[in-house]
């Protein structure tokens, strides 16, 4: 198991247990506990835990949201069918939003067949896949730049968006609950996509199912409010029965 494994596997130890000690997860993971001080001290500068008296305890989502370049080694392949699905929902000649994160940008590599579209992200990454389409048009939407989310956010984003409408809305979201609605761990990334979605005629989710069930610090909007939410067939029945009751267009592929 290299250090990008376990690390990931400590995040969801620390998960189900909020805090975990040093010599447990040397244990838990058959490795040295001077591994498992170096993997919670480099966890640590990411912002993911904070290190206690002999081990370290998780940032919970009132004040955490992942890195991007760890949450992109998450699911791929759900991730893969996720996008699949959303990029036959775009016809030539539509203009496109696709919003910061893993999967959008997995949206993005899908999306790079189609022709006459115009694509609008605030996503570093995103618009680094994008721009390998020659027959789409690109516009990269500025704001202030967010090293967590890879891309951009704010005020300068909010006004920018008010001269513009988009057929489709591809949105992300850290959390996806039925009372909690769709939410995010940081303020600006939530207010800067209550904009984005009063500037499209079709706002869908495009979330894993470790999206589900959790919510964060703000309310992005209420599940009735989003058109299409597209996830993985991973999600427990439980919270997709629920999510259905409330009236929430949900399909898993």
């Amino acid at each position: 198991m290299n250090s990008d494994e376990r690390r990931k596997k400590i995040l969801e130890y620390l998960e189900k247990n909020q805090v975990g000690y040093t010599t447990n997860l040397a244990e838990e993971f058959e490795t040295s506990p001077i591994t498992i001080h170096r993997d919670l001290a480099a966890m640590s500068k990411k912002g993911l835990v904070t290190i206690i008296r002999g081990g370290a305890a998780l940032n919970l989502g009132t004040s955490i949201l992942y890195n991007l370049q760890l949450r992109q080694k998450n699911f791929p392949l759900e991730k893969k069918h996720i996008a699949e699905y959303c990029a036959d929902l775009v016809s030539d000649g539509m203009t496109v939003f696709i919003d910061c994160g893993s999967t959008a940008e997995k949206i993005a590599e899908s999306l790079l067949t189609k022709k006459n579209v115009t694509f609008m992200t605030n996503s570093l990454d995103t618009a680094h896949i994008l721009s390998r389409s020659a027959d789409n048009t690109l516009i990269m939407v500025p704001g202030v730049f967010q090293e967590k989310l890879r891309g951009f956010s704010g005020l300068i984003t909010a006004d920018f968006m008010k001269n513009f409408m988009v057929d489709i809305l591809f949105l992300g979201a850290q959390g996806v609950d039925v009372k909690g609605g769709l939410s995010s761990p940081y303020y600006v990334d939530a207010e800067t996509k209550k904009i984005l979605m009063k500037r499209a005629k079709k706002v869908v989710v495009a979330s894993d199912h470790s999206k589900f069930g959790k919510y964060f610090f703000e309310v992005i909007a209420r599940l009735k409010e989003i058109d299409l939410i597209v996830t993985d067939k991973d999600i427990p029945a439980e919270i997709f029965n629920d999510i259905q009751n409330y009236s929430a267009n949900i399909v898993t592929v």
